[in-house]
């Protein structure tokens, strides 16, 4: 078995902070973020990685009044408010002043161009899978909503990530239905379950940000590619393994210590022949994007040390869909491009 590096983005601008976060302070961040889609493609093309781009399907669209022809007719109605994309929408409006804050159809199309490039769905409205809502149709109708948005650009909607990774197993028969072969789910430990509000959740916060740095509990990061079970009737769930926090300018040995870590993670990978998932937002290189894409390259360069050392591949996650449960004709096209690398 070969050990396989894979990577998945949760692309959403503004549609992942609404509820929380002022859209005009963030303009910097949103316009850095579109000009660094191209350079991150840049990057994944050099190092032949293959990421998947799980994309709010809201960005699909040019502009308000295209919005609103894609947006599905069933909304979710949270029973906290503020979680209501389209209920956002109607209270501050899409002007195209904002549309570097909520449409990227130009860097969609983009990711389409490139090689191992996945474009998948992170649902059409941010959905909030574990949060009390009362109209039981919603997802389905999101679901639906983000596919048809997709044709757009020619693109099947195979893998799925889960907005805040509120990864909910009731949801999954749902996904399937509508063509998700593939789902990201949470790791193993327990403080990588969704945080909520209170102690708990700041308990967990505190936890997850060590971890990113050093040793936590014993947890191990990267897992044999068996554990990844084939269900009749389920999207495969696909784990993370570690999120890759933004580069920041209050501590280079604390950012060096991450690097090293993520480093040290890949190669233990590839020596094991398992699997290595990393995952962030783009969002997350908006602030300081220079020193992010230094950092992102510098995981690439492990991934190419790896894959020359002990024969790591790089898959995104509809290529595990076309190993594990694809046609006969499509295993052997994978199997055969394995051997050649």
């Amino acid at each position: 078995m070969q050990s396989i590096f894979t990577i998945s983005l949760d692309f959403e601008l503004h549609w992942g902070v609404l509820d929380k976060r002022d859209r005009l302070a963030r303009e910097a961040c949103y316009k850095n973020t579109l000009r660094a889609v191209p350079q991150m493609l840049e990057l994944f093309a050099k190092y032949d990685a293959h990421v998947t781009w799980a994309t709010v399907g809201s960005l699909f669209a040019g502009d308000q009044e295209e919005w609103e022809t894609l947006a599905p007719s069933i909304e979710p109605d949270y029973v906290q408010e503020n979680y209501s994309a389209y209920k956002w929408v109607r209270q501050h409006g899409m002007p195209s002043q904002y549309k570097w804050a909520h449409f990227a159809p130009e860097e969609v199309a983009m990711i389409m161009e490139y090689p191992g490039q996945e474009l998948a769905t992170h649902t059409f409205s941010h959905y909030y899978c574990l949060e009390q809502q009362r109209e039981k149709m919603a997802f389905d109708a999101d679901l639906k909503a983000a596919v048809a948005a997709a044709r757009k650009f020619n693109a099947s909607m195979r893998s799925l990530v889960f907005p805040r990774n509120q990864f909910n197993p009731d949801y999954l028969k749902v996904c399937y239905d509508n063509g998700i072969k593939t789902v990201r789910t949470n790791p193993s430990g327990w403080f990588w379950s969704p945080v909520t509000d209170g102690g708990a959740g700041l308990l967990r916060r505190a936890f997850r940000t060590a971890d990113a740095y050093m040793q936590v509990g014993g947890i191990r990061t990267s897992y044999p590619l068996s554990d990844i079970k084939v269900i009749a009737g389920e999207p495969l769930q696909l784990p993370a393994s570690r999120f890759l926090r933004p580069w920041s300018p209050n501590s280079e040995l604390a950012n060096k210590m991450r690097l090293r870590r993520s480093c040290q993670e890949i190669r233990i990978a590839a020596q094991r022949k398992e699997v290595y998932h990393l995952w962030w937002h783009p969002e997350n290189f908006g602030d300081h994007p220079e020193q992010n894409l230094k950092s992102l390259e510098v995981l690439l360069q492990e991934y190419r040390r790896c894959k020359e050392k002990y024969g790591m591949t790089s898959w995104n996650m509809g290529e595990y869909d076309t190993y594990l449960r694809g046609s006969k004709e499509e295993k052997v096209v994978k199997q055969n491009a394995m051997v050649l690398q």
